[in-house]
């Protein structure tokens, strides 16, 4: 056999490209296969592989079958993931005596604990878990990868929130016995709902919320789509301008802004900007009406979520408002400029 000449058709290729043309020549139960044993990640990315090596030469894919055989020659890696022994070994001794032997053997017969939640982003996850004892939730997010454990955390109700995370710090080994009850019937929980790994979800409110606000008759649309469904018109338009893009408002039109809005109202919506935006706020005021502000904000305490929310959504409605009577231009028009 002989080795990859670097010019070759294949020498540019990625390794997720690589794997794309492998998982395209095999048979489907075999490429099904394959892919059943990646992560999330590692399947979007070869996914969105094949979409690049669909018309590929011919040369190309012959050099990665080479290398797929030069680099699997030497190498007998028969169930590297335990999973035909944790099969094989349940059916000899049966699911108690397998699971003790399997704990006695160690990874990676056992497995990873809760791997079917790669498949569950945090909010879905919090919805799913947010009934279980605290203590359980806690458990689970332990074995969360550390983004998407605080994506879970800050989706779970407010009021559990400080219980989970005190148990979570404090959290001692658990029986594995528990620990695989726990995980059966988090799995029962997915199997009646099912996971992102079993539907393909097409555009949705914040897919569409993004083509109506580039399209340039946002406003006769989002009119007409309120006599067919009001709350979805109302979901859709509070998506045209949200409290995060005053940024992009030049500093004449947020002076407009000011001088629309309630001072007690922009104080408590600010109580949720950051740094940046602040300081654009105030760069947009005069130093004395800056100096007042900063002062009603230092002087506020901690404020609920939901009414920050509420001051930052009126605000939002006066921004779309002026820009839809055009006296001001909001940063996502897509009217040409002269």
């Amino acid at each position: 056999m002989t080795a990859i000449d670097l010019a070759s058709p294949a020498a540019a290729l990625s390794g997720a490209q690589k794997c794309a043309i492998l998982l395209l020549v095999l048979e489907e139960v075999q490429a099904a296969e394959m892919l059943s044993g990646m992560s999330p990640a590692e399947v979007q990315q070869v996914g969105e592989a094949m979409l690049t090596v669909a018309e590929i030469d011919p040369l190309a894919i012959d050099h990665v079958l080479d290398e797929f055989l030069a680099r699997t020659a030497q190498v007998a890696a028969l169930d590297s993931q335990g999973r035909q022994l944790r099969h094989r070994l349940g059916m000899a001794l049966g699911t108690p005596r397998a699971e003790t032997m399997i704990e006695k053997i160690g990874p990676p017969a056992q497995g990873r604990r809760f791997a079917v939640l790669d498949w569950v982003d945090g909010p879905a996850l919090a919805k799913l878990i947010a009934d279980e004892h605290p203590q359980a939730i806690a458990v689970v997010l332990a074995h969360l990868p550390e983004a998407r454990a605080a994506q879970t955390l800050d989706a779970l109700p407010e009021t559990l929130q400080p219980e989970v995370a005190a148990r979570l710090a404090t959290l001692t080994p658990v029986n594995i016995h528990d620990l695989a009850a726990l995980e059966a019937d988090i799995e029962a929980k997915l199997r009646g709902i099912g996971t992102r790994r079993d539907h393909t979800q097409l555009a949705g409110t914040d897919f569409t919320a993004a083509v109506i606000k580039k399209a340039r008759g946002r406003g006769a649309l989002l009119e007409t789509l309120m006599t067919l469904n009001a709350d979805l018109a109302a979901e859709l338009e509070a998506q045209q301008f949200i409290f995060a893009d005053l940024i992009g408002l030049s500093q004449k039109d947020m002076q407009l802004v000011l001088r629309e809005v309630d001072p007690t109202q922009l104080a408590i919506a600010m109580k949720g900007a950051d740094a940046t935006l602040k300081d654009f706020i105030f760069g947009a005021m005069s130093k004395r009406a800056a100096s007042q502000l900063q002062d009603e904000l230092a002087e506020r305490g901690p404020m609920k979520r939901s009414e920050v929310e509420a001051a930052q959504r009126d605000l939002c409605r006066t921004v779309r408002r002026l820009g839809d009577s055009g006296a001001l231009t909001l940063p996502t028009s897509t009217e040409a400029m002269l």
